[in-house]
């Protein structure tokens, strides 16, 4: 059937023909002409008319029937069309250094505070550490190591006790442009800090402060030198007073974070201990307990000043760089290079395997890596990363048959010597 208009004006039906005699001729006498019509004039007008009003008829009901215009009206509300579906969530957005979920992605515009802690076994329990992004335990000598906390999304009131610095540590304070927050340092520190530019407070040789509150006090409850702390909070504000930059873009994320339910990858590993050279009891153990490293000493457990609780990251980047000891140094200090590259060994869900380390330059970030050169893919959490010389005993061992004491390895256990390089 085709769609349109309707029929035009319908035609007015003429005069029928006449049925008189012949019509348009002379009349003839009545008696020999019959009185009868046309038999076809009437019937086709009537057709015609009939015709006509179908026609009308059938395009007033084709434009308001189902066989109307091709262009069907607008759906009206609740006329049964689905509605639209939703747009997904964006995911929370994530602390690039631990792989959390974040409230507040604007901290991660906060400049990062690099902050030397003293893990003397007299300094212990320490405060502040569970507030960190990251952790890195550094050696000083003698056995002894430091701590290095980056604080970026957290600032606390209370971190320490600060203890002195060294040298290489400025390596690490330059890759993030961090504030350094330390408390005095050795010889070769001070020869080099003068040269690098770095924002720093020292509780040593100044007495900073920040709207006149001390950026450094001691807590009379502990020994010196184990007793002195920094507040954050008025650390950043003495820097504010000296023009320092507070805000700094964010940084991409070193690390790839597993996603869930993805399994790690290596060998199953229970049990990792890293004898720190130079002093038979400067070792550090860690246990797997399923949701992260309980981290113990040859002095116990090692606990949080805040809770009680021992230390537990969820991840360990093993990073063993070239250590020796400086010559002619009366302290056995150390010369550790942390630019360059070398053997990684990484602990994350139970497993251990090996990777790679890389550092340019001392200015340029570490990229820690995969096998494969990817980066590093680690449970999220907290990391801590050791800066281990390359020459130190590693003990890793799968479930333990054996609590062992630490001092020497336990039975069963693979003893992993470094061999790092530049």
């Amino acid at each position: 059937m085709t769609r349109g208009a309707g029929p035009g004006p319908a035609r007015r039906p003429g005069p029928a023909p006449s049925s008189g005699p012949g019509a348009g001729r002379s009349p003839r006498p009545a008696a020999l002409t019959p009185s009868v019509a046309d038999p076809t004039s009437r019937p086709r007008s009537a057709r015609r008319l009939v015709v006509a009003a179908l026609l009308a008829a059938s395009a007033l009901l084709g434009a308001c029937g189902p066989f109307g215009p091709a262009t069907a009206p607008a759906p009206t509300p609740g006329s049964g069309a689905p509605p639209a579906e939703p747009p997904a969530p964006a995911p929370p957005p994530v602390n690039p250094l631990t792989g959390l979920p974040m409230s507040r992605p604007d901290l991660l515009r906060q400049r990062p505070v690099l902050v030397s802690i003293d893990n003397h076994p007299d300094a212990r329990p320490q405060a502040g550490l569970t507030a960190a992004d990251l952790v890195y335990e550094v050696p000083a000598e003698g056995g002894i190591t430091r701590l290095l906390a980056l604080f970026v999304t957290q600032r606390p009131e209370r971190v320490g006790p600060v203890r002195s610095s060294r040298h290489y540590f400025l390596d690490l304070a330059l890759e993030w442009d961090a504030i350094y927050v330390h408390a005095g340092g050795s010889p070769q520190h001070y020869a080099r800090i003068v040269r690098t530019g770095l924002d720093d407070l020292d509780g040593v040789r100044a007495d900073p402060r920040g709207g006149g509150r001390r950026v450094f006090t001691r807590d009379a409850r502990r020994k010196m030198p184990h007793n002195l702390y920094a507040s954050l909070p008025v650390a950043l504000t003495a820097a504010e007073e000296r023009g320092w930059a507070l805000t700094a873009p964010p940084r991409p994320s070193p690390f790839a974070f597993r996603s869930a339910g993805e399994e790690p990858t290596g060998e199953r590993v229970d049990r990792l201990v890293i004898h720190w050279p130079g002093w038979r009891r400067g070792w550090v153990r860690y246990r797997w307990t399923g949701a992260g490293y309980l981290r113990e000493t040859a002095f116990g457990p090692h606990v949080a000043e805040e809770t009680g609780d021992p230390l537990t990251p969820a991840n360990l980047l093993i990073q063993l760089v070239p250590a020796r000891t400086i010559a002619g140094d009366a302290e056995g200090r150390l010369e550790v290079e942390l630019a360059g590259e070398g053997r990684l060994l990484i602990a994350s869900g139970g497993r251990l395997r090996e990777g790679r380390w890389q550092k340019a330059s001392p200015t340029a970030p570490t990229r820690w890596l995969e096998a494969d050169g990817r980066p590093v893919r680690l449970a999220s959490g907290p990391t801590w990363v050791h800066l281990v010389p390359a020459s130190a005993r590693i003990e890793a061992s799968g479930p333990p048959s054996s609590q062992g004491s630490g001092e020497e390895p336990a039975e069963g256990a693979e003893g992993l010597e470094g061999t790092g390089g530049r």
